[in-house]
Parts: C-alpha cells; sequence; structure tokens
C-alpha cells in the first residue's frame, strides 16, 4: 500500500527541521564555546600577567602577546595610543599608556624619559593653556602631572640605577625653573649620572646648582676652581659666578682669581658681567654692581 502524499515528505522535513535546530544551537552557544577555549588557552600560560596599574580593553586585548613574551611589541603597539592621546590632548589616557608601557619594558630606558617628559612638558603646557581653568585648578592638576612625572624618573631609576641617561634626565626636572626646583637633589643627580659615564661637561651642571643653595657657596666656589683649570669648562657663566663667589665669600686676595685671570680684559669682563646682573637663572650677583660702577 502506497502512503499518502503527505506523510511521504514528513519524515525528511523532520529531519531538515531538526538540523535547524541544531545548527541554531550551535550559533548561539559559539560564544561561551570561544570563552572556555580562550580560559583553557589562559591556564595553560607559563608566565603570570603583567601588572598593569590600570587595565581597559585595549591592555586586555595586549596582555596576550606580553604573556606570549612579546612585551616590546606589545609595548610599541600601546606607544601608538599614547602619541594618538598626545595628540588628542587626552592625558588622562597617556599617562595611563605610559603606566602600562614602562610596566611591559622596565629596562627601556628611553621610555620612563618619555613617559616623564609627556606629563611635565606637554599635559603641563596643555593644562596652562586652558581659558577654562582658574589658577587653583591649574595649580592642582599642575602638581598632579609634575608628581606623575617625577614617580615615571625614580620608578625608571629604581629599574635602571646605573642609566647615566635617567639621571640626567632626573637632575633635568629637578632644575627645571618653569616648574619646580629641588637644586640639592639636582646637585646629587648631576653628580651621579657623571660617576655612571656622563659627559664630563655635566661638572658644571653640579657646580651652577651648588651655587643656586644658600650655604654651600663654599663648596661651590671650590668646584668652581677645580673646572677653571680647564679650558673646557671656561663658560662665561662659570667666570661670573667665580667672581660673584669670591666677593659673597670674601676670598682672601691671595687666594682669588684675579678680574684678569677670569676675563683678560677688565673690557671683556664688563661685557660679561653687565648682562649676568640681570640673570633670572637664580644666581647670584654679589659684587658685581659695585665693579660696574667702578668701571670708567
Amino acid at each position: 500500500m502506497i502512503p499518502p502524499r503527505s506523510s511521504r515528505w514528513r519524515q525528511p522535513l523532520r529531519y531538515l527541521g531538526a538540523l535547524l535546530l541544531l545548527g541554531a544551537a550551535g550559533w548561539v552557544l559559539q560564544p561561551a564555546r570561544l570563552h572556555l577555549q580562550q580560559e583553557e588557552l589562559a591556564a595553560k600560560l607559563q608566565l603570570p600577567p603583567p601588572d598593569y596599574r590600570q587595565t581597559d580593553g585595549l591592555s586586555q586585548q595586549l596582555a596576550l602577546f606580553a604573556l606570549g613574551g612579546l612585551r616590546t611589541f606589545a609595548a610599541e603597539m600601546l606607544c601608538v595610543d599614547a602619541t594618538n592621546a598626545w595628540m588628542q590632548q587626552d592625558w588622562p589616557r597617556a599617562r595611563k599608556r605610559w603606566e602600562q608601557i614602562t610596566t611591559l619594558c622596565p629596562q627601556r630606558v628611553n621610555y620612563w624619559i618619555r613617559a616623564a617628559r609627556d606629563m611635565a612638558k606637554n599635559a603641563v603646557a596643555w593644562i596652562n593653556e586652558r581659558p577654562d581653568l582658574d589658577s587653583y585648578a591649574k595649580a592642582v592638576l599642575n602638581k598632579e602631572y609634575l608628581d606623575c612625572a617625577e614617580r615615571f624618573l625614580q620608578e625608571g631609576i629604581a629599574n635602571n640605577p646605573r642609566s647615566a641617561l635617567l639621571w640626567l634626565e632626573m637632575g633635568a626636572f629637578d632644575e627645571d625653573l618653569a616648574r619646580r626646583t629641588n637644586f640639592s637633589r639636582a646637585v646629587d643627580d648631576y653628580r651621579r649620572a657623571v660617576e655612571l659615564g656622563a659627559s664630563p661637561m655635566y661638572k658644571r651642571w653640579i657646580f651652577y646648582n651648588l651655587c643656586r643653595i644658600r650655604g654651600r657657596e663654599q663648596e661651590a666656589w671650590e668646584l668652581g676652581r677645580q673646572l677653571f683649570k680647564e679650558e673646557r669648562h671656561r663658560s662665561p657663566s662659570l667666570k661670573s659666578l667665580l667672581f660673584v663667589l669670591q666677593h659673597k665669600l670674601d676670598i682672601p686676595a691671595s687666594e682669588k682669581l684675579s678680574t684678569e685671570d677670569l676675563f683678560v680684559t677688565r673690557e671683556r669682563a664688563v661685557k660679561h658681567l653687565k648682562p649676568f646682573m640681570r640673570n633670572d637663572l637664580r644666581f647670584p650677583t654679589t659684587g658685581i654692581k659695585e665693579f660696574l660702577e667702578q668701571q670708567p
């Protein structure tokens, strides 16, 4: 007996419906399956994840590269976004990126320096140029970003204590008159940099900062006398400061350098000392006015 036409197609349709239902279920369950696979993969990784101070979507995507030993690659990708943040004046995001970058590659000295400069120079300049911020808000934000820059340099030095470049950068930060100053620490910064192989030229920076510290004039004069023995250190500023220190300390005539020793002629002394008397670098000017008044 031949089955009716309607029942003849019923069975294949049932199979087709079951297949479609299974396909739909598989499509619905696919995200969960991928999530489980990712968890299994993560469980097999040996290295712990980077110690990010702050996490977001981008850092989470890059974590796998870092865990797989591609920390430099991940850091460079973050550098691209740090540059984008700079172009967009998004300084909170830039700070976050530099924190992640330096966490990934703490031995890359250049990252610490770039991070500190981005905060201390670029972010601070942007804050100071904003007309919508009052002076109090600017002061608060300036302190926040300068503190951040200082932390970058200090952590960079903690990770790379023998990097002369980082000690020089710390010295430049500590003596920066446009922001905030710590001349005593700048002396130690430059001294350490020279000990670690920085150019002997930076001995003059030790001298310059000593001259700015009240109570350390004798130490500054002794170092200046030593530097004056070498021709390469005889800059107009060093000569002018030796002239000032000798008057300020009342050095005996038998020990002091004469005007001719320092400047060769009195005409040259006037040429150098007259503009130096109006310096805005917080250098002392003791004795210059009296000297100039005595010249014809």
